[in-house]
């Protein structure tokens, strides 16, 4: 399912977003019909995208409805702990895929669709590269599963079971970046929906069916398996493209690209999850359990939100490749974000009870109090994953005076204030807003620079990040 000679649509998608339009009788199309083309083009990727976030959304939630309703507060808040952790763990893999996605989107850019040989090579090093990572940190915390354990709180087979996924886990977004790259919507929406409906399908079998032999611990063995399936399934999706890329390939040359892409991963999943972490470990009872279930209904619009910058950062990549503007589709993006952040409040604090009661069960109820606080942070988090990717296609290391700062502030403001759990939902707010306010400063300032730099006569246009000529591969000798 990758780029081929049989497959001209995604071809088409690529020149249609690099080159102008051209009429029937060989004029070219400028101005304001090209600009109505791309506004379309953006939407429709927006919907298809938005297809597949939202399905894989609706299934968490089923997913966390059918085991908050089958066990107590105190043992989900548990295994969602151990599984928040191991998400934190893996989640700067999510940067070297953005390097995929980044490098596809460019060489189609300038290629028009033509060749994609290098952006294949990187998608096969960075593979073969995570699968081994993943199984030496999957290997590390099988090991010290016990003292891991003790910290959380949680049985050590909890952690011992979450290990075993991190291999998958780790590998297997690159192949979802590839596609994201190609800007091929259809089998992206279809790999995302399988992500959550496959955990749905083996939690089921070993909680349900198997459940005198696994109980609570099926739940992170059935989360486990199912990343092994996906893993393979996504191969298979970007088999094609992966016996393309058997070119030598390196992330030297893009090493400020990697940089600042894990670093802004690494910011984004402890903004994310350390809160959960950390409540597991300053509160006991159910009280964990019911502040997870707060956070997995409000992470909801977070991952509604997912489409929008999926289908943002191919698009700035292309036209950062081609030296065009990317505020209309970044404030547009943004926009978006903060009025489902308002939306968020005002709907999770009016049906805060029927919410949690629905998805979660009256157990969890009382999370009602600070339910809506939480939900406001969850669309500005998704609004500095676009700041944040939009601002990475420059490769720019000033970027780290942000995510750096950036990833301390939450798990620093919870360890001081975290008295009680809206505290603890307050102080989240308080980190989220401080990263996305700047982030938007650093984006205007680098936009006002770029500005400067381009009226400026006779200053000559700078290479792109992979090189003079824009080359991810180095070449022989």
């Amino acid at each position: 399912m990758a780029i081929s000679n049989s497959e001209p649509s995604t071809h088409l998608a690529v020149a249609q977003e690099t080159q102008p339009i051209e009429s029937g009788k060989g004029q070219h199309v400028t101005g304001r019909d090209g600009a109505k083309h791309e506004r379309r083009q953006f939407i429709t990727h927006n919907a298809l995208a938005a297809s597949g976030t939202w399905i894989a959304g609706i299934l968490g939630l089923l997913l966390q409805a059918l085991v908050s309703h089958h066990f107590k507060p105190m043992v989900y808040g548990e295994v969602f702990a151990v599984f928040s952790f191991f998400t934190v763990l893996t989640q700067p893999a999510a940067g070297f895929s953005r390097l995929v996605a980044w490098t596809t989107s460019r060489e189609l850019a300038t290629t028009h669709g033509t060749s994609d040989l290098e952006s294949a090579a990187m998608l096969r090093m960075t593979v073969m590269r995570l699968t081994v990572l993943g199984t030496a940190l999957g290997l590390v915390f099988a090991i010290g599963a016990w003292p891991l354990s003790l910290y959380l709180g949680v049985p050590a087979k909890y952690v011992l079971l979450g290990a075993v996924g991190v291999p998958f886990m780790f590998a297997t977004s690159p192949m979802l970046a590839s596609l994201q790259g190609e800007q091929r919507w259809v089998p992206w929406s279809l790999l995302s929906i399988g992500i959550s409906l496959s955990r749905i399908v083996f939690v089921i079998l070993f909680v349900w069916l198997f459940g005198s032999t696994f109980g609570p611990a099926g739940v992170l063995l059935g989360i486990s398996v199912a990343a092994a399936v996906l893993y393979f399934t996504a191969l298979a999706m970007v088999w094609p493209r992966w016996r393309r890329g058997r070119a030598p390939s390196s992330w030297r040359p893009v090493w400020r690209f990697l940089v600042v892409s894990v670093g802004s991963t690494v910011t984004v999943a402890v903004l994310m999850g350390s809160d959960v972490v950390l409540v597991q470990h300053f509160y006991h009872g159910a009280q964990p359990g019911q502040f997870s279930a707060v956070t997995v209904t409000a992470r909801s619009l977070f991952f509604a939100m997912g489409s929008v910058t999926s289908v943002l950062f191919p698009k700035v990549a292309a036209r950062r490749a081609r030296q065009r503007g990317t505020r209309t589709v970044v404030f547009a993006s943004v926009g978006i974000a903060l009025v489902g952040g308002l939306l968020g409040l005002l709907v999770f604090s009016v049906f805060s009870h029927t919410i949690l009661h629905a998805f979660s069960g009256s157990k969890y109820e009382s999370g009602a109090s600070y339910i809506g606080w939480y939900a406001l942070g969850m669309p500005l988090l998704a609004a500095v994953v676009m700041l944040s990717n939009t601002q990475q296609s420059l490769a720019d290391l000033k970027l780290l005076w942000v995510l750096i700062p950036g990833t301390l502030i939450k798990p620093l403001l919870i360890y001081f204030f975290h008295g009680t759990l809206l505290v603890v939902s307050l102080m989240s707010d308080v980190a989220i807003a401080a990263v996305l306010v700047a982030l938007v400063v650093q984006y205007l300032l680098t936009e006002r620079r770029e500005r400067l730099a381009a009226a400026l006569p006779g200053t000559p246009e700078e290479p792109p990040a992979g090189g003079p000529s824009g080359s991810i591969i180095p070449s022989p000798g």
